[in-house]
């Protein structure tokens, strides 16, 4: 399982930079059938990173110690709604949990960039293709969920106890959704850059997805205050 999930990764790492090279030549030459790769390749990662999500959790439902991550972060008596959530206990789950909604993003942006001028869409798809790599490439060269640990432990090492809450289910999702969907607002900018068109119309394309981005953000800031003011109060 550790192999597959390395391997989704790894394909997933493919597949991005793909859409950033397709969706820069695809600006650059004006070819709506690299765009369409692009957009198709950005469509695939999605899928592989599911994967590599899902052989994580698996991971920790299984009790599957042979993985450093689920031995470090969950326990045979630990519960089971907490050995999902220490999904993203700690750093490794946390950029895997961060990549995975990046994709959810991404995905929503080739479908929301479809009616917008091919050679500024394809230069979105592009530039998500870029943030993309960029995360997957320092997740499995510094923090790669998947290592293994030989041989494996008897017995995990628990969840952190502060983090043994309903908090932990619903803070980090919500907050990082609030700051990975700024990357989009980020791919738009970056767009208008190269297209020399920093006017009313890219603004106007860019603000659905800053106000989602922002509301997002701010749930997970306010879960997380509330969360932080009952388990530890004002220190």
């Amino acid at each position: 399982m550790a192999e597959l999930g390395r391997a989704a990764l790894l394909v997933t790492l493919g597949l991005s930079l793909y859409a950033l090279v397709a969706g820069g030549a695809a600006a650059a030459l004006g070819r709506r059938r690299l765009a369409l790769s692009a957009r198709n390749a950005l469509l695939a990662s999605f899928f592989s990173t599911l994967v590599a999500a899902g052989v994580l959790v698996a991971g920790f439902v299984r009790d599957d110690f042979s993985l450093a991550y689920v031995a470090g972060h969950s326990s045979r008596a630990l519960p089971l709604q907490y050995k999902i959530s220490a999904f993203w206990g700690g750093q490794e789950g946390s950029l895997l949990l961060w990549i995975v909604l990046l994709a959810c993003w991404t995905v929503a942006a080739a479908f929301g960039v479809a009616r917008l001028p091919p050679r500024f869409a394809a230069r979105v798809l592009g530039v998500l293709g870029l943030v993309s790599f960029g995360f997957l490439l320092f997740t499995l060269a510094t923090s790669n969920p998947f290592l293994r640990l030989v041989p494996a432990a008897p017995d995990g090492r628990d969840l952190n106890p502060l983090l043994q809450d309903p908090g932990l289910a619903m803070h980090p999702p919500l907050l990082y959704a609030g700051y990975v969907g700024f990357a989009v607002a980020f791919a738009f900018a970056v767009a208008a850059m190269l297209e020399g068109r920093l006017d009313q119309a890219w603004a106007r394309w860019t603000r659905p997805w800053t106000l989602a981005a922002w509301a997002f953000l701010s749930l997970g800031i306010a879960l997380g205050s509330w969360w932080a003011y009952y388990e530890l109060g004002w220190g």
